[in-house]
């Protein structure tokens, strides 16, 4: 399965979105909080970003999903730390719509690059018809 990681300058943002993303969830996935959790600051940083993805990955690689600013900086960074070893990816999609997509199309047989391309496409998301 693909892990899923939400980095935010906002713990408890994060927090909230994988709450409600886990009513969702229908396989045994991980779904990881990549923001400053221990000291509960707003903000993010490489190591953190690097252990939630090592803690999300199960072998199948893991989706990232960034707010802003230096949370996409340092998901790339902890990305490229991990190259050769686990297969992680940005998303480049909203934040709460890109990860109930992902989270409610993770399956045995999905893969990294299904899963990226289904959550980028929640951009594209009408919420009105008007």
């Amino acid at each position: 399965m693909v892990g899923i990681v939400v980095v935010s300058h906002s713990n408890k943002l994060a927090e909230e979105i994988i709450n409600f993303a886990k009513v969702l969830q229908q396989e045994d996935f991980e779904i990881k909080n990549g923001g400053d959790v221990k000291n509960e600051v707003y903000g993010t940083n490489i190591d953190n970003v690097k252990d939630a993805i090592i803690e999300a990955d199960q072998g199948e690689g893991v989706l990232v999903f960034v707010d802003m600013g230096s949370s996409v900086f340092n998901a790339n960074q902890a990305i490229e730390t991990l190259k050769g070893k686990i297969n992680a990816q940005i998303a480049d999609a909203p934040l709460v719509e890109g990860v109930i997509s992902a989270v409610a199309a993770n399956f045995d047989d999905t893969s990294l690059e299904e899963l990226k391309i289904i959550a980028e496409e929640s951009r594209n998301f009408k919420k009105s018809r008007k």
